[in-house]
């Protein structure tokens, strides 16, 4: 049985920021994809519409001198991850000295994106030709490492900065991820082995280029219309939707909490991931091991459901073998942010359970009953006074050479297990 909390969560996404912008995007069926060709004035003139994170809405600290100077080292996955892990740290608060050397920081990234593995070879071949002397160069090119160590990610390194937690720092690199519950299960490993209290989890999907979009439409065919109709779990669904996002979940020790007097706002009960011979077996592995932690069924699914024509009905089936709870799903409204899916989906959850209201899957209108008998919710949200517990579910894409799924039961604070 798991001791631990959640105590905070932060997501930038086409909503804005947090993740009760999701939830009223939802609510309101708001669709926010631009682009494809229905939107001739997109620049880029790709075939596929976008949920796109506005610039605006990520933030770069600036209270002192090495946030302002350092800002240089860090890119575009660095920037939106110390937004989301800044959003997080509201309600978690940042490690003081007391805990700064128990907290940890776990990423989950896109295994292109990370600049920290291909420094070496950058000042390698600058130091040929560069005049300075190479102490000064290193000096004013290599972000400032020595607040934490042995990290093996830069972003991460930012991460560490902006929280305070200077305890193991580690990065899941890939869709082996599961959008983010693979680094999630991992953290809970940390926790429950008395190896740290606190960790940040931290996951980040930026802007995809044209050439690894085509990549991943070759693989399962990306959808090109974000409209009624065209949603996860439709009869009429053509594809999975795209959306940028970055996503920070915090995990504690209950004690660890308690002791510092943060309340929290959700017990994650189990996480896991799994990769498996196929999808199917992967996500059923999941399911099953999330579920023998709980005390029944969950009370609302919170499906993968990105609007593949194929892992859509895989994911129902696999789910369906065991349960036929209420049904929802954010890809139809903010897209499949790869790499922190499944983070953004439990941060919602957390939401949405204390609130006690089920947001409809956008974009649905006609579910497709091969699917199994689910509860579907759709047109409205749906008021759920005794929610207690969601189950949540992510997968990798199938252009990954792991088939990959992750599976999380998180249980509203304060609820009776």
């Amino acid at each position: 049985m798991s001791h631990t909390v959640i105590t905070g969560t932060g997501v930038i996404s086409a909503a804005g920021v947090g993740a009760s912008r999701i939830l009223h995007a939802m609510a309101s069926n708001e669709y926010l994809f631009s682009g494809g060709p229905a939107d001739n004035e997109d620049a880029e003139r790709l075939p596929w519409p976008m949920a796109k994170v506005n610039p605006a809405d990520v933030t770069w600290p600036q209270h002192d001198a090495w946030w302002i100077n350092n800002q240089k080292f860090a890119n575009l996955a660095a920037h939106w991850a110390v937004a989301a892990a800044s959003e997080a740290l509201r309600t978690a608060r940042s490690a003081d000295a007391e805990d700064a050397e128990r907290s940890g920081v776990i990423m989950a990234l896109a295994s292109g994106e990370e600049d920290g593995v291909k420094i070496i070879p950058r000042l390698a071949a600058l130091a040929q030709t560069d005049p300075r002397p190479l102490a000064t160069l290193l000096y004013e090119e290599v972000p400032d490492y020595s607040y934490v160590r042995g990290i093996p990610s830069q972003t991460g390194q930012f991460i560490a900065k902006v929280s305070g937690f200077r305890g193991s720092n580690v990065a899941v690199y890939g869709e082996a991820s599961a959008g983010g519950l693979a680094a999630m299960s991992l953290a809970l490993r940390l926790l429950e082995s008395g190896e740290l209290d606190r960790v940040m989890v931290v996951g980040v999907a930026p802007p995809l280029s044209p050439a690894a979009l085509a990549a991943l439409d070759r693989s399962d065919v990306l959808g090109t219309e974000a409209a009624g109709g065209r949603g996860p779990f439709d009869i009429n669904r053509r594809g999975p939707l795209v959306g940028q996002a970055s996503a920070a979940i915090a995990l504690e020790r209950k004690d660890s909490a308690q002791r510092r007097g943060v309340a929290p706002l959700a017990e994650l009960v189990c996480c896991e991931a799994i990769c498996g011979a196929t999808l199917a077996q992967a996500v059923s592995a999941a399911v099953e091991l999330v579920l023998s932690e709980a005390d029944g069924p969950p009370d609302v699914w919170w499906a993968h459901g990105c609007g593949s024509v194929s892992t859509d009905g895989v994911e129902c089936q696999a789910v369906g073998a065991s349960i036929r709870p209420t049904t929802t799903s954010t890809k139809g409204t903010i897209g499949s942010a790869f790499e922190c899916a499944g983070l953004i989906d439990v941060a919602v959850a957390v939401e949405a359970l204390n609130r006690e209201v089920i947001p409809p899957v956008g974009l649905l209108r006609n579910p497709d009953r091969a699917l199994g008998d689910f509860d579907f919710v759709r047109d409205e949200p749906r008021q759920a006074p005794r929610l207690r517990n969601a189950l949540i579910t992510a997968l990798g894409h199938p252009s990954s050479a792991a088939t990959s799924a992750g599976a999380a039961l998180i249980t509203r604070n304060g609820a009776q297990r």
